[in-house]
């Protein structure tokens, strides 16, 4: 890093490993990389996350978008992905309040 303020970026076989992890969980889906500005910069955790989803063959995506730290990428597993895709593509209220 170039100092302590400068953002971690992912490696390339960080990425390899988190797409093949994706495509493990869901086999039929296309994953769909994003960053900050491309799902809109002001709902990212923070700058440096990235972001993925789920996009079928016809173009319908069928995910929310999942954030995630560069520095988590390596550590993703199957189960991982598929409790974030099913916790962010629910229909379901979240909170009694909300229903």
């Amino acid at each position: 890093m170039k100092g302590s303020h400068s953002n971690r970026k992912a490696s390339g076989d960080e990425m390899a490993y988190a797409t093949q992890v994706i495509q493990d969980a869901y086999p039929e889906y296309e994953v769909v990389w994003g960053s900050h500005g491309d799902y809109g910069g002001h709902r990212a955790p923070r700058d440096h996350t990235l972001a993925f989803r789920l996009r079928d063959r016809r173009g319908r995506y069928h995910s929310n978008v999942i954030w995630i730290s560069p520095a988590s990428l390596s550590s993703i597993t199957v189960a991982w992905v598929k409790s974030m895709v099913k916790r962010g593509t629910s229909n379901k209220p979240r909170s009694r309040r909300r229903s």
